[in-house]
């Protein structure tokens, strides 16, 4: 009977770090639309980092919790489900909804090299099994200068008009609310599922966890379909992935160094330094069914080599 609890908490968590980001992501989009932000830059800064929000939460809860795997798995998970699942998913999305294949545009091209130094480096740190504050600090540092690397190419920008500040002011901190619930009840419920089944908590964290976290990207994903925005879909996974090595690892190695285990080093990483240099040259070109289906294939690789 705990075991449906946890099950039944744990959905409840994802719905509210989901409702959470959407609150966040919808109200965000529509003042950079209104600021004239590029819907690439949107993608990849305000909505990459309201879809990045539940991993930063479940994270730094996890971490003053003492639950170091689940903080990794999450992290590490959610960038392997963002490519292999979010956005193989949106190939069909894009194809069916909208009938067309997603064409990133030159800015997609220059983050994604960003998004592959994120994954090397993160690889680096932890060949020691272990990243420390000061490496930490070194991802933040990374991650600002990538910030104002995008306000250095975007400043040209001109501004068509004013938004609604109280309005805006109430959605982000309704949004935020919900997140910082679900996030609560996501790694409560998430470690009771791992001490019940017998399973590690990285595993746990890669698997449930990483999946749920990145349920707001795929929803991200299917409102860009939606709104016909395709540059948002690629630049919410690439923008996400940056924010998750180096905002979210960084902030949650600052707090407390991040002990990393051996096979994630062996096996998962790698895995995700495949998937993203797949991802890199995917980009380039029309990204298909069959590129999809090719980031798809490497997700199950993932997942079965868990078990």
């Amino acid at each position: 009977m705990s075991i449906l609890i946890d099950f039944t908490l744990l959905c409840i968590g994802f719905y509210l770090l989901t409702k959470g980001a959407d609150y966040f992501i919808d109200n965000s989009a529509s003042f950079a639309e209104e600021k004239g932000i590029s819907p690439h830059v949107a993608g990849v800064t305000i909505v990459a980092f309201g879809t990045s929000l539940p991993e930063l939460l479940v994270s730094i809860i996890s971490s003053f919790q003492n639950y170091n795997d689940l903080a990794l798995g999450s992290i590490v998970g959610s960038n392997i489900s963002n490519i292999g699942l979010v956005l193989a998913v949106s190939t069909f999305i894009f194809y069916y909804a909208l009938n067309t294949n997603i064409v990133p545009d030159k800015d997609a091209n220059s983050d994604s090299y960003v998004m592959l130094l994120a994954v090397i480096l993160l690889l680096f740190f932890s060949t020691d099994n272990n990243i420390s504050s000061v490496e930490g600090f070194m991802f933040f540092v990374l991650y600002l200068l990538y910030i104002y690397w995008l306000y250095i190419r975007t400043k040209d920008i001109s501004v068509t008009e004013e938004t609604d500040e109280k309005t805006s002011f109430t959605l982000l901190l309704g949004g935020l609310v919900g997140l910082l619930l679900g996030a609560h009840i996501t790694v409560d419920s998430a470690v009771s599922i791992a001490d019940y089944v017998g399973v590690p908590e990285i595993v746990v964290g890669l698997t449930v966890v990483a999946v749920g976290t990145s349920l707001p990207e795929l929803a991200g994903t299917v409102s860009a379909a939606k709104m016909g925005h395709k540059e948002i879909a690629v630049g919410n996974v690439i923008g996400s992935n940056i924010a998750n090595i180096l905002l979210v690892m960084g902030v949650l190695a600052m707090i407390n160094p991040v002990t990393v285990e051996q096979f994630v080093v062996e096996r998962t990483l790698p895995l995700l330094i495949l998937l993203t240099v797949a991802t890199f040259f995917m980009i380039r070109i029309p990204l298909t069914r069959l590129g999809g289906s090719i980031l798809f294939t490497f997700f199950l690789l993932f997942i079965y080599q868990l078990i």
